[in-house]
């Protein structure tokens, strides 16, 4: 599987590196050219530039990806990296991270999402199981 994750913070680097395994080439995009540079120095593949550029995403491999995950710590920047790898680059599936759960109701079909994650939604979610 080819799997694109857009962002490399904190979150974006785990994801990337849980997504790490024999059949699976993972590529992560960084605009932040220190971030980038420690990602590959710790074995991950990496293009430093900005994700909500479609000749960014073409350099990723997009063209040829199964999944895209829009990890970085914007919604905003999640939306349109969403929107342009479903729309314009045809990724088949597309992930995003949601930071702040209040812009739930915009991670829909419209913007290419197939799946929305909130860190603060799933914890609620689990307190809920847990206490119910």
């Amino acid at each position: 599987m080819r799997v694109i994750v857009a962002g490399g913070a904190t979150v974006g680097g785990q994801v990337a590196r849980a997504l790490l395994s024999p059949g699976n080439q993972v590529i992560v995009v960084e605009s932040d050219k220190e971030r980038a540079a420690s990602l590959a120095a710790s074995g991950l593949e990496v293009i430093t530039g900005n994700a909500w550029v479609a000749a960014t995403l073409e350099a990723a491999g997009a063209l040829r990806a199964d999944v895209l995950v829009a990890c970085t710590e914007r919604d905003e920047e999640n939306l349109v990296i969403c929107f342009l790898a479903k729309r314009h680059l045809e990724i088949p599936r597309v992930v995003a991270r949601i930071n702040d759960d209040a812009n739930r109701w915009l991670f829909d079909n419209f913007w290419g999402v197939d799946a929305a994650i909130s860190s603060a939604g799933a914890l609620m979610a689990l307190i809920e199981e847990a206490t119910g």
